[in-house]
C-alpha cells in the first residue's frame, strides 16, 4: 500500500512514490572538484569553536614589551649586583684584613733544648714599658730580632705585616732597652695593630739566635720554635714557615 503523496517513504524503503521536492532532500551533491569541500565551512564545528579574538598587537608592540622586560631584567640583575658589592666592602671593611688571633696552647715538652729549632723559647723576661712578659707567653707568634741602626727593618716589618696577619699570628719586633725610640718609631710605620714592640734587658734572645743582622723566630702556639730565619730581607716570604706554626702541621713534641 502507497503512502500519500509527499509524505516521505513507505514501510519497504521505495521512493516510488516521493514527490520531487521529496527526492530532491535526498539528493546528495558531489562537486566534480573535491578542493571545493574544503571550502565550505563544516556547521557543527562552527558552533562547536569558541569565537576567534582578531590579534589587536602588531609586531612592533611586542618587539616593545619585550625589550622592556628585558630592560627590567637587566635592572634588577645589575641593583642585585650592586648590593652584593656593597655587602662585600663593607664586610671587608668591618673585618679587616687580619684573621682572628688563634689561642695559646699550654706549653710543650720539647725534647730538644730552648733555643733550638723544636724546642721552646728561652725562659727569660722581656719588658713592655715597665711591664715584664715572659717569652714564652708570646704565642703562636712572629718575633722580629732588631739590631741597631737597622735602615731595612721598616721595610722589612712592613712586608711581614700582611703575611703574618692573615695567618691571625701576633707580630713582635724586639730590640735592647737602648732601641725604645727605634722601636716605637718601626710600630708608627708598620702600625701598632700589626706590630708589638718589647725590650729583652739581658739580650738573651739575640745571643740564643742571632748576634748580627735583623731573625725572625717563628713560635708555635704551644712554645716551639718552628723556625729561625736569619738576616732576612724586604723580599723574604715566611708563608710556608707560616703554615708550619699551625697545631696540626708543627713539629712533634
Amino acid at each position: 500500500m502507497s503512502g500519500a503523496p509527499g509524505s516521505g517513504p513507505g514501510p519497504d524503503g521505495r521512493h516510488d512514490d516521493l514527490t520531487p521536492e521529496d527526492l530532491a532532500g535526498l539528493t546528495l551533491h558531489v562537486p566534480d572538484d573535491p578542493r571545493e569541500l574544503l571550502a565550505e565551512p563544516d556547521p557543527v564545528a562552527a558552533a562547536d569553536d569558541p569565537p576567534t579574538t582578531p590579534a589587536t598587537s602588531t609586531w612592533a608592540e611586542r618587539r616593545a614589551a619585550r625589550r622592556r622586560r628585558l630592560t627590567l631584567t637587566a635592572g634588577v640583575v645589575a641593583i642585585s649586583m650592586l648590593v652584593v658589592a656593597i655587602s662585600g666592602a663593607v664586610g671587608a671593611w668591618i673585618v679587616g684584613p687580619q684573621a682572628s688571633a688563634p689561642p695559646a696552647a699550654p706549653l710543650a715538652s720539647a725534647l730538644p733544648a730552648p733555643g733550638q729549632v723544636g724546642g721552646l723559647l728561652p725562659d727569660v723576661v722581656l719588658q713592655d714599658g715597665e711591664t715584664a712578659v715572659a717569652a714564652r707567653s708570646i704565642r703562636p707568634a712572629v718575633i722580629v730580632l732588631v739590631p741597631p741602626d737597622c735602615d731595612e727593618c721598616a721595610e722589612l716589618l712592613t712586608t711581614l705585616a700582611p703575611q703574618v696577619g692573615s695567618f691571625g699570628y701576633a707580630m713582635v719586633a724586639v730590640g735592647a732597652p737602648g732601641q725604645d725610640d727605634q722601636l716605637a718609631a718601626l710600630a708608627e710605620t708598620v702600625g701598632t695593630t700589626r706590630l708589638a714592640t718589647v725590650t729583652d734587658p739581658r739580650g738573651t734572645l739575640r745571643t740564643t739566635y742571632g748576634l748580627t743582622g735583623a731573625t725572625i723566630v717563628l713560635v708555635r702556639d704551644d712554645g716551639v720554635v718552628v723556625d729561625v730565619v736569619r738576616d732576612p730581607t724586604p723580599d723574604t716570604r715566611i708563608e710556608g714557615a707560616l703554615v708550619d706554626m699551625a697545631p696540626a702541621a708543627g713539629l712533634d713534641t
